[in-house]
Order: C-alpha cells, then structure tokens, then sequence
C-alpha cells in the first residue's frame, strides 16, 4: 500500500501506518526517510533497501517495508494523539 500524500513529519507518517494492512512497501524517498526515523527511535521494524547509510541521500534508497508498529510506536501515538 502506498499514500498518494507525504506527511509532514514521521509521526504524523505513523499515524497514517496504523490503519495500513502490513507489510507496507514504499518507494518515495521522503517516506523512506521517515520510516528510517521512525526506525530510529524504535517505533517501527522495517527494512529499507540497499542498507541504511546515514551518509548517503535518502534519494539513494530504492525502498522500504514496514512490517509493523511497534510498542514504542503505539505509545508515541497515544502520546501525541491521545
């Protein structure tokens, strides 16, 4: 599943993860990036390909895969949404 919309920031990315049927591929690179945030912080498992690189251009990333929200992730969401 894709979303035609970019989100303006990672979290509000999650949100919009949370009624997605996973896994979800992505191939735009301003999603990727945000998945590679949300990585980051834990609030997602996903795998982005080729390998993360923090040197490189997120341009450079061919895709991502969201397997699921993780518990860090669900409790972002409460505490940002309530």
């Amino acid at each position: 599943m894709m979303f035609p919309i970019v989100p303006a920031t990672p979290i509000e990315y999650l949100l919009e993860l949370e009624h997605a049927r996973f896994p979800v591929h992505v191939r735009d690179p301003e999603l990727i990036q945000a998945i590679a945030t949300l990585k980051a912080l834990g609030c997602v498992e996903a795998d982005i390909s080729p390998p993360l690189d923090l040197r490189s251009s997120f341009r450079n990333y061919e895709s991502a895969v969201v397997v699921k929200i993780t518990s860090e992730g669900i409790t972002e969401l409460a505490l940002a949404y309530g």
